[in-house]
């Protein structure tokens, strides 16, 4: 991103002309390794300085403190991009809203101010008054410390990662999100049919389908259909054509018709796809795998009055996410699943959970009430070495004992989500996949459905 700062009369760096495309001049000189610009009109000074839009977001005191996030490429820095291709930016984002406030002016907030005005009619406003340092904007910008509109856009200065939010940003997301189809391709928009997807080698078969949920809500709007690229994930091609149907790849699929999306973080963490909630259907699994479950979840369940309980643990403990993703204490978790169950007097609990010790406590916690899958479990204290359960999964198998455990793994994984979305109700001590997964299989028949750390939050507030 180019950002403005003081003329510096100290220094000789490159003039350019104040005109509607001096950030795109810059732009092309940075790929040169120049960093800093003099722009100049009349009696006009001041200056443009380029920041990679990927270290600024990573070093801003708001950026999540998870390697999760650090580990890849979070914003791109968009050296190329065409605000008149508006067939290929997300201008709908902008839809429902008739003013966009910016705390700061920058090269960002100067394009989209002209996109907003020209091609939404929407009132552009800001507490940062050097807009009319151009001259394409003077006269659209009004100044005021705060939106004006009940139905305003707010664009802060820092990094908001709250992605689910509709009218609050940060200038390089909202750039990004509106530009992301720029990023993905060069391709014009009619050539485009399809989008080949990667996913992290650590990833598992829950995010894998509520990513191509959301990719495929998000970009079948524009006609483009979405696959996972073969041999992306710790997942073979064998097993999941072997459980499930989806983005299989398309004959017709070439460079001549494909975006390929080589990184998970850029193309899932925005406000594009975070809006959305993953719908994931059983015609997403092979038929026999859906019979095989039902059958075994009749036989467990009989009908009975049963509380669904997601407990997430190890490795997304060890994630360190925040909020509503970070697990809940599981003290916390077992004194609002006691109330839940004397209140509306279940008669049986299901917790699906791949940790150990969150079993072992609700067992004790609800003697003769737990059912479970029977699947090999872990404890945080399992991942000494290892983060990430696929990583713990490499080094306690090998060969072809490594691909029964991942199967087993993926199996017994759907078996709890599915026998989740069985239930009357569903309570998760976090947000996770699963709990989209079954969400989504329930197909709105629970009663209720809860978050845990909604609920403390909730309690917190109260008292």
């Amino acid at each position: 991103m180019l950002q403005i700062t003081e003329y510096d009369f100290n220094n000789n760096y490159r003039v350019l002309k104040n005109e509607p495309g001096l950030f795109h001049t810059a732009l092309k000189y940075v790929l040169k390794g120049e960093k800093r610009f003099h722009v100049e009109e009349g009696e006009q000074r001041f200056d443009l300085i380029y920041h990679d839009n990927d270290h600024m977001a990573k070093h801003d005191p708001g950026f999540p403190d998870s390697d999760f996030y650090y580990s890849e490429t979070f914003f791109p820095p968009y050296f190329f991009y065409d605000e008149n291709d508006t067939e290929k930016i997300n201008l709908y984002l902008l839809d429902g809203f008739d003013e966009i406030f910016f705390e700061e002016c920058n090269e960002y907030s100067a394009v989209i101010a002209l996109l907003a005005t020209k091609h939404r009619h929407m009132s552009v406003s800001s507490s940062d008054n050097r807009f009319n340092l151009f001259p394409w904007l003077k006269d659209k910008v009004s100044f005021r410390d705060k939106p004006q509109s009940d139905k305003a856009i707010y664009v802060q200065r820092g990094f908001y990662g709250y992605f689910s939010v509709v009218d609050h940003y940060c200038t390089t997301g909202l750039f990004h999100c509106l530009f992301i189809l720029q990023w993905l391709s060069d391709l014009p928009l009619a050539k485009l049919k399809y989008l080949s997807f990667t996913t992290r080698k650590t990833e598992g078969i829950g995010s894998i389908l509520s990513t191509y949920s959301l990719l495929s809500q998000a970009y079948g709007r524009y006609g483009i259909k979405v696959y996972l690229e073969p041999g992306c994930s710790r997942f073979s091609d064998e097993l999941l054509s072997k459980y499930f149907v989806f983005g299989n790849v398309p004959e017709d699929s070439s460079e001549e018709n494909t975006a390929y999306a080589r990184s998970f973080n850029t193309l899932l963490l925005n406000h594009v796809i975070d809006r959305l909630e993953a719908k994931t259907s059983l015609d997403m699994l092979q038929p026999s795998f859906i019979a095989e479950m039902k059958d075994y979840c009749d036989q467990v369940f009989q009908n009975r009055k049963i509380l669904g309980v997601l407990l997430r643990g190890t490795d997304y403990i060890l994630a360190n996410f925040s909020g509503t993703w970070y697990p809940a204490d599981i003290d916390d978790c077992i004194k609002i699943i006691n109330e839940r169950v004397k209140q509306y007097d279940y008669e049986k609990i299901f917790v699906a959970t791949e940790d150990s010790y969150f079993l072992e406590r609700m067992i004790s916690a609800f003697p003769h009430k737990v059912l479970a899958v029977s699947q090999k479990r872990y404890s945080v204290s399992d991942f000494t070495d290892s983060r990430y359960y696929s990583e713990l999964e490499k080094k306690l198998f090998q060969g072809e004992a490594y691909s029964a455990s991942v199967e087993d793994t993926t199996v017994n994984y759907f078996y709890a989500v599915y026998m989740l979305s069985q239930c009357e109700s569903l309570i998760s001590n976090c947000m996770c996949s699963g709990y989209s997964i079954a969400r989504s299989l329930n197909e709105g028949k629970y009663v209720r459905t809860e978050l845990i750390p909604e609920l403390i939050s909730q309690n917190s507030q109260d008292s």
